[in-house]
């Protein structure tokens, strides 16, 4: 009799587990030697080893792979052959249970200080406009209505309505979607935390970074930051680059200092570009990983949704450590007309670089005409800090199942 004449002929295909068993789990290795029989069985990361000094009925059609459950010394039940083998994919569970410590570690941290979390839609009419970013699109149908939504870049203007509508401190866990990016630190489904603080500025939420960065190295018991620094834009420049980078500087001043520091800015359109090409390859990828690190006040063009300075920079962060980039601070904009401006400005920007443009969420400026009150807010890559601590070098590493 052949393994597959067994089991299309004898076994009892896919049974219970049955009530009592001595052992269960995949055969891991088999070995017989005239009538014994040993197997190891492995489950949940460990290996058991059963020893049978006659081997059970049909036990010689058993191979390694198979899901088997040890019922008695005389009975083996196959719960379920192996037919193919297993996609190539790693379950580690130390790796799970300590990103779950982690992630309950970010909400406790919120909820100790009396912060609310929310859940925000993940279909949205507006998913963010964000230039650079693609986008994930689907069609709600309902009848005859048809309607196009989006999956969210971030879950920001929504978390920004509640503002309007009276809350003050509110945080959520977010699944964010992001098209075209699949690199070592991208997936386009990744987590963001976003925490905002109503009538409140940059200053509590840069202590929230930090606070938050020393509560979670502790619990998961890692070594933190060598010590915590900040930079404006124009001291970068000055350090790295030794050129005076002011509100106003043009893109054609910013063209020569790339031609004068050798940066390749062939594919630079916009002074957004040449400002990114040069701030990537002579300033972010030098600045010291041990330190957290805050560079802040950027250039008016990449305020993107923070107010301005008195003395005309953005008000904004953004916050590295181990090289990664961890998050992005505004001291938000809540002036209706000019956060309109921007966001078309935003969609023309889309159109240039052939991104697909995306509708406005009326409701969001809507809340804003109503009074959005002077808030602190920032969104932080759940899986990057994650990946910070635990010194991971590919955010597929954190991921069962990446894409």
């Amino acid at each position: 009799m052949t393994r597959q004449e067994y089991l299309s002929q004898i076994w009892k295909s896919y049974p219970a587990m049955p009530a009592h068993s001595k052992a269960a789990g995949r055969i891991y290795q088999i070995e017989r030697d005239g009538e014994s029989l040993k197997l190891i069985l492995q489950r949940d990361q460990k290996t058991h080893k059963i020893q049978f000094e006659k081997a059970p009925p049909y036990s010689e059609f058993l191979i390694e792979g198979d899901l088997v459950a040890v019922v008695s010394s005389e009975e083996i039940l196959l719960l379920a052959p192996q037919k193919r083998s297993l996609p190539r994919r790693q379950f580690d569970p130390e790796l799970l249970k300590t990103w779950n410590v982690y992630v309950q570690g970010l909400r406790d941290f919120f909820t100790s200080q009396d912060f609310i979390e929310l859940k925000t839609p993940s279909l949205v009419v507006c998913p963010g406009t964000e230039p650079s970013l693609d986008v994930f699109s689907t069609t709600l149908k309902v009848g005859s209505r048809t309607q196009k939504l989006y999956l969210p870049t971030s879950p920001e203007l929504h978390l920004k309505k509640a503002l309007a509508l009276g809350a003050e401190k509110i945080f959520e866990i977010a699944p964010c979607y992001r098209n075209g990016e699949v690199t070592e630190r991208h997936q386009p489904e990744f987590l963001m935390l976003e925490w905002y603080r109503a009538f409140d500025n940059l200053t509590s939420i840069k202590k929230d970074v930090e606070n938050l960065v020393h509560t979670l190295t502790k619990l998961l018991k890692v070594p933190g930051p060598r010590s915590v620094k900040s930079y404006s834009i124009a001291e970068l420049f000055k350090s790295y680059c030794d050129f005076d980078l002011r509100p106003d500087t043009t893109k054609e001043e910013l063209k020569k200092l790339a031609e004068k520091l050798q940066v390749d800015v062939r594919s630079a359109d916009s002074i957004d570009d040449f400002f990114f090409l040069i701030f990537m390859e002579k300033i972010e990828s030098k600045l010291p990983p041990e330190d957290l690190i805050f560079v802040e006040k950027y250039p008016p063009y990449q305020a993107a949704l923070a107010r301005l300075t008195e003395d005309g920079w953005g008000d904004r962060f953004e916050v590295y450590w181990k090289g990664l980039e961890l998050a992005n601070a505004f001291h938000e904009l809540n002036h209706p007309e000019i956060q309109r401006l921007r966001s078309a400005e935003d969609l023309e920007k889309k159109k240039d670089l052939h991104k697909e443009v995306v509708s406005l969420d009326e409701e969001f400026f809507e809340c804003l005409e109503a009074g959005m009150p002077p808030s602190g807010g920032i969104a932080l890559g759940v899986e990057r800090l994650f990946m910070a601590m635990l010194g991971k070098e590919r955010i597929s590493d954190l991921r069962l199942f990446p894409l």
